[in-house]
């Protein structure tokens, strides 16, 4: 029998996460490079924002333009490759009704807000769990808000600064004689979100 060609052999490469949905509540970087982790393995993911102006980090630089001179965040499209994007507000009764029928077609649910920011809305782990028993909710905080697993500090909203700070890494960075310094790429949430699509992965084949 003669051996496939290289090329055939590439082309009948699938992906592990292919035919996996997910659906991400996020902004900044630690859930869009998670989300963006899981593209990167094959799945679908459908990055929800908020309108008018969606993820913050679009108005960040550094600025770049496209072929057809529109002008776009780097930031914004390092974080967010290969995904497909919708606008909705879950805060309006409208917006939240389109989000619970979105929702029975996912596999994942993706949320980097503050916490408790889901469950003010209705749309916590609980309420979704009824109409989409089979879905896997991964929320992203900077102090976590698992039930049973709550530390003291667990409702504070925070950044990734906040976390090189309390952490200690702020201290090994920078000059002997200058205060403490910040990373300049972002470790605490680059490695949350490494964890987290980690745990995704784990959740989806258990």
């Amino acid at each position: 029998m003669e051996k496939k060609k290289g090329l055939e052999a590439v082309s009948r490469f699938t992906k592990p996460l292919e035919g996996v949905r997910v659906l991400a509540v996020e902004q900044y970087i630690a859930g869009p490079y998670c989300s963006m982790l899981l593209t990167d393995a094959g799945a679908e993911v459908v990055k929800l924002e908020r309108p008018p102006s969606g993820d913050p980090r679009r108005d960040i630089g550094p600025f770049v333009s496209d072929d057809k001179g529109e002008v776009l965040s780097g930031g914004f499209l390092e974080y967010n490759r290969s995904k497909k994007s919708i606008t909705l507000d879950l805060q309006k009764e409208e917006g939240k009704t389109i989000f619970l029928k979105l929702i029975t077609s996912f596999d994942v649910l993706l949320v980097n807000l503050r916490p408790g920011s889901m469950e003010k809305m209705g749309l916590g782990y609980e309420a979704l769990n009824e109409i989409n028993p089979r879905l896997i909710y991964a929320s992203i905080t900077g102090f976590g808000e698992m039930k049973g697993f709550q530390g003291p500090y667990w409702q504070r909203p925070a950044f990734d600064v906040v976390a090189e700070g309390m952490s200690g890494v702020m201290e090994m960075i920078g000059f002997a004689d200058r205060p403490p310094h910040y990373t300049n790429f972002g470790v605490p949430d680059l490695v949350t979100a490494v964890y987290t699509a980690y745990g995704i992965m784990l959740a989806l084949y258990l």
